[in-house]
């Protein structure tokens, strides 16, 4: 809630010039403002111009001598025969055996959103009219020694949810992303089996070739017109 300040005066009924209508404005050291000593009308009321239009949440205010008072609200941009909306209804804040002995003059009352009705809640304003009445008494003088206008309290903000990063299924159109290395590095080439017959002969010798056995002869091998002069040599027997 903020403090709504009052600009300026637009209009009263009446004041004592000890006393004046001014009176009102001043928050440093708050001084009354009363009825002139020859009003015997037992009511009184000011129209008051604030700072800025603004919903009004709280009005304190500080009697002098009040039986009753009512708070209206409107707006300067309104015609001078549009009626103000009632803010706050008539209040006690005397009764009739206090204000014939004069007690409880200066009392304080503190008024909140409850008290005020509903039409002219939520909405904003920039005019008030505060109309007090005293009919019990009508040899003193009475009136009104401060007034302080707030705004509503500002709603709580509710707490944020904590911010996660997207999973990585999300990024990049819903694929997931390889990490660095693995997307530089190479794949292994399937190995392709060879057929039989053609990985050549024993040792890794290429065909059409000799290979010497471990006996020490020599025999061929598979070429590509069958066995090649690397035949084996059949073994001539001697006589004995």
């Amino acid at each position: 809630m903020a403090p709504v300040k009052i600009s300026y005066i637009v209009s009263f009924s009446s004041q004592d010039p000890k006393f004046p209508v001014e009176n009102l404005l001043r928050e440093d050291e708050p001084r009354p403002w009363l009825c002139c000593p020859r009003d015997r009308s037992g009511q009184l009321h000011v129209e008051l111009q604030l700072e800025r239009a603004s919903p009004i949440g709280y009005v304190d205010i500080g009697n002098c001598g009040c039986a009753f008072l009512q708070i209206e609200v409107g707006r300067s941009s309104w015609p001078c025969d549009q009626p103000f909306l009632t803010l706050l209804p008539s209040v006690v804040l005397m009764t009739p055996a206090q204000s014939k002995l004069g007690q409880n003059r200066c009392g304080v009352r503190m008024f909140k959103e409850a008290d005020f009705l509903a039409p002219a809640l939520g909405q904003k304003w920039d005019r008030l009219r505060l109309t007090g009445s005293q009919p019990f008494s009508k040899r003193g003088q009475f009136g009104l020694s401060f007034i302080r206008v707030r705004t509503p309290l500002d709603p709580p903000h509710p707490p944020q949810p904590p911010q996660h990063p997207p999973p990585p299924e999300l990024r990049g159109g819903g694929a997931a992303e390889e990490p660095p290395a693995a997307a530089g590095a190479r794949r292994p080439e399937p190995r392709v089996p060879q057929p039989p017959g053609t990985d050549g002969a024993v040792g890794g010798a290429e065909p059409g070739t000799e290979t010497q056995n471990q006996h020490g002869s020599t025999r061929g091998t598979p070429g590509a017109a069958g066995w090649g002069p690397g035949r084996p040599r059949r073994a001539r027997v001697h006589a004995g």
